[in-house]
C-alpha cells in the first residue's frame, strides 16, 4: 500500500466448532463495485480456518503447516479485498479458475523465508526467536515428498477431467479412480471395498473438470516469485504495487495472462516451478 485509503472489510474466523466446515477458505461476501456518484461499495469476505484453540494455559499455537495455509488463505483474501473494478461481476468469482489459486499459492513463498519466519516465529513461553538453525531445516526439507504429493496433484487432475470429458455419463467412476491412481502415483488402490473417489472433496466444492488449476497456478506463481519478488526483494514496496496493480486489481475484468505478461515483462515459463519443487531443468 502507498497510502491509508480504505479497501474493504475482513473476518476471520480460525478456529474450530460443531458443525463448522472442516477446512480452510475464503468466503466472499460482498464484491467491491463503484456507484454511480464514484463511491466504491466495498468488498467483504471471511476467512474459514480451523487452527488450534487457545486453552487456559497456552495461546492458540500453529504449526508451520498451519502458518502456510493461514498465508494461502490470506492471499485468497487480499486478491478479494485489493479488486477495483467498476462492477461487482469481476469480483473474485469471475476469475478464471485455473489462476485463481496463483495469489494464495504466491503468499505461501513468504512462509519460508527465514527473514520473514524470525519475525513472527517465537517460544511463547520465553519469547525467543525461532533458532537460525531450526529454520535452515525448516527450509532444506520444504521438499520432503514432493514428488509424491505433485504426482497426487496431477493424479487429481487428471482423474477430474477423465469423469468429466464423456458425452454420455457412462463412465465408472471408482474404477476410473483406481486404474489413474495406480498409474500415475504408483500406488494400488488395494482389492477391498471402498470408494476412494468419495473422498475427493473438491468435486463437490466448485472446483469439479478445473482442479488441473492448482499445478497450473502453482507454476505461475513460481514464475512471479522468482523473477520479481526474489530478484527486486521480498519486501520490495515496487514491486508488489506492482503485483497489486497488475494482478489483484484488475479482478476478472481481464484475462489473467494479460496482467501476468505485464508483471512478469515476458510470457510465463515452469522453469522456477520446476526448480522449486527440486526438478532439474533439462533445457
Amino acid at each position: 500500500a502507498d497510502n491509508s485509503a480504505f479497501l474493504g472489510h475482513i473476518y476471520l474466523d480460525l478456529f474450530p466448532r460443531q458443525g463448522k466446515y472442516g477446512h480452510a477458505c475464503v468466503n466472499p461476501i460482498q464484491n467491491g463495485s463503484e456507484n454511480s456518484d464514484g463511491s466504491r461499495v466495498y468488498p467483504v469476505a471471511a476467512i474459514l480456518a480451523n487452527f488450534p484453540k487457545p486453552t487456559s494455559t497456552t495461546p492458540a499455537l500453529l504449526t508451520h503447516d498451519d502458518v502456510i495455509t493461514l498465508l494461502h488463505e490470506m492471499g485468497h483474501l487480499l486478491h478479494h479485498i485489493c479488486i477495483q473494478t467498476k462492477w461487482a461481476h469481476f469480483g473474485l468469482d469471475s476469475v478464471q479458475h485455473d489462476f485463481i489459486e496463483c495469489p494464495s499459492q504466491l503468499f505461501e513463498n513468504w512462509g519460508w523465508e527465514p527473514s520473514v519466519l524470525q519475525k513472527f516465529a517465537a517460544h511463547y513461553k520465553t519469547g525467543e526467536r525461532i533458532p537460525k538453525e531450526l529454520v535452515a531445516q525448516l527450509v532444506a526439507a520444504k521438499n520432503e515428498g514432493a514428488g509424491l504429493f505433485n504426482l497426487r496433484q496431477v493424479f487429481f487432475g487428471m482423474f477430474d477431467m477423465a469423469i468429466h470429458n464423456t458425452e454420455d455419463a457412462n463412465v465408472d467412476v471408482e474404477a476410473t479412480y483406481r486404474a489413474l491412481r495406480e498409474q500415475i502415483t504408483r500406488f494400488s488402490g488395494g482389492s477391498g471395498p471402498g470408494c476412494g473417489a468419495a473422498t475427493f472433496g473438491h468435486m463437490m466444492g466448485g472446483y469439479d473438470a478445473g482442479y488441473y488449476g492448482y499445478l497450473w497456478a502453482k507454476s505461475f506463481s513460481a514464475d512471479m516469485y522468482a523473477t520479481r519478488f526474489t530478484k527486486d526483494g521480498i519486501t520490495n514496496a515496487q514491486t508488489g504495487m506492482d503485483y497489486r496493480r497488475e494482478i489483484l486489481c484488475p479482478g476478472g475484468s481481464i484475462d489473467a495472462s494479460v496482467g501476468l505478461e505485464r508483471f512478469l515483462g515476458r510470457a510465463p515459463s515452469s522453469a522456477a516451478f520446476l526448480e522449486s519443487i527440486g526438478v532439474a531443468n533439462s533445457q
